[in-house]
């Protein structure tokens, strides 16, 4: 006996044959031409589907494939610079299909700050990461932009031993003891 035939055994003690065909899908092997055909006819569906999309549509989706990007990124470890808060910012904005004016218009900031932040040279606050929670309608929370903002933070303090020596030399009557 075949095991798809055990499987259905099984499945037939305790569901109607429309029911497991309405639950279940069954591997089919297809030869190379056939998969072939199958993918091209699927690949004409999808584009269908695409071309068909509304703005909303594409936006939401949009918006989601970059939140599971960043939720993925928050699973590693490691610091990776093309999910710095700046990039990220980059990508935000163009996903809303809107300028730099028309960003900062919208969450209030002045463009310079704006340009600023995006060429890394001012750090986000707090305040900006709630209005971009309120600017995606909580698709991106601001919990999320934090996350990003600090990861990017804690790389730089591990690796900006420069800027570690300057501000060392800076300091005066540190503390002595031994452990």
């Amino acid at each position: 006996m075949k095991k798809s035939d055990k499987i259905y055994t099984e499945l037939s003690k305790r569901y109607t044959d429309e029911e497991i065909v309405e639950s279940f899908v069954f591997n089919e092997t297809l030869d190379p031409s056939e998969q072939k055909k199958a993918m091209e006819e699927f690949r004409k569906l999808r584009l269908e589907q695409l071309k068909n999309m509304s703005e909303t549509e594409i936006l939401t989706g949009n918006l989601m494939r970059m939140k599971l990007l960043i939720n993925d990124y928050f699973k590693t470890t490691s610091y990776n610079p093309t999910f710095s808060f700046a990039n990220q910012f980059r990508n935000y904005i163009k996903i809303s299909k809107r300028s730099n004016k028309e960003i900062a218009d919208d969450l209030g900031i002045h463009a310079t700050k704006l340009s600023r932040i995006l060429n890394e040279k001012e750090n986000p606050n707090v305040d900006l990461m709630y209005r971009l929670e309120e600017h995606s309608n909580g698709e991106l929370p601001a919990f999320y932009w934090w996350r990003i903002h600090a990861r990017q933070l804690e790389h730089k303090i591990k690796t900006d031993l420069q800027k570690k020596m300057e501000e060392a030399l800076k300091v005066k009557n540190a503390l002595k003891f031994s452990a």
